[in-house]
């Protein structure tokens, strides 16, 4: 089983996927998916993170194909949740993937951004729009879709009015009914 994460800026997605992994007993990767999956390809993958910073289209695409190589790679041999880099786009084709759209209104992420990084309210407003659109680019970019369309998943979840334990036990009960756990 594979579950794969995408989220919006400020939503919790990567706590939430943590605590998930956690109580399922399974892996869990994001960034570290670079990381881990590297080998002699450490320096091409080294620093892509859902952007296209200080990259040109053709090494973005590169750092992609590699990513989606080894996210293929890991998904092949463990169950695990994946948050965000196009996970869901990847393994569209798996029959073991469970793809889950996490979101808040701004408000929610802004609050959450303000307590995190203590930012002011103007700040923490920019930077959410600044990686919600960076995510929604380079998803379209690799995927030729829309990053935010629920029909790209199987559970979108609003975290606005949840605790983060209450979202991993919404996720642990669509996975029961799906008869997945």
């Amino acid at each position: 089983m594979i579950i794969t994460i995408a989220r919006c800026y400020g939503s919790g997605g990567k706590e939430i996927g943590k605590l998930l992994a956690k109580s399922l007993g399974i892996s869990y990767y994001g960034r570290e998916i670079l990381e881990s999956e590297s080998g002699d390809d450490g320096d091409i993958l080294f620093g892509c993170d859902e952007s296209f910073q200080g990259s040109s289209f053709s090494k973005a695409d590169e750092q992609f194909k590699k990513q989606s190589d080894a996210i293929r790679r890991i998904a092949e041999r463990e169950s695990c949740v994946i948050v965000g880099r196009c996970a869901d786009y990847v393994l569209k084709d798996r029959e073991d993937t469970v793809k889950i759209y996490l979101y808040a209104p701004q408000r929610a992420c802004m609050r959450r951004i303000i307590r995190l990084y203590e930012l002011n309210p103007d700040d923490a407003k920019s930077l959410i729009h600044s990686m919600n659109k960076t995510r929604g680019d380079y998803y379209r970019h690799n995927t030729g879709q829309i990053w935010s369309d629920p029909t790209h998943y199987d559970l979108c979840i609003n975290t606005a009015e949840l605790e983060q334990e209450q979202c991993v036990e919404l996720i642990k009960n669509y996975l029961k009914l799906k008869s997945l756990i």
